[in-house]
């Protein structure tokens, strides 16, 4: 892990800054790291609400209890879904 030691200083309103924290906590990050990967040219993906993960649970749960044909097909769509929302596994 390399040690950061040197600061940057930005002067921001309030309405800024809530906004800035705002989307670095949709990304699942700190400030910190929000804007660091902002100013390096990078642009963090938004993280899912864990809502989205209880919903995929869910259908998993579903596709086990069901018989082995209609599991296999609610899988492959939980699995498409699980590509849209999150990218995959």
């Amino acid at each position: 892990m390399r040690k950061r030691s040197v600061g940057i200083n930005v002067r921001v309103t309030v309405t800024e800054k809530k906004k800035v924290t705002m989307l670095a906590r949709k990304c699942g990050l700190s400030l910190s790291e929000y804007l660091r990967q902002r100013a390096l040219g990078y642009e963090p993906g938004g993280h899912p609400p864990t809502e989205v993960f209880n919903v995929l649970d869910k259908l998993d749960e579903i596709a086990e209890s069901c018989q082995p044909s209609a599991g296999a097909k609610i899988t492959a769509c939980a699995d498409e879904i699980r590509d849209l929302l999150i990218g995959g596994n």
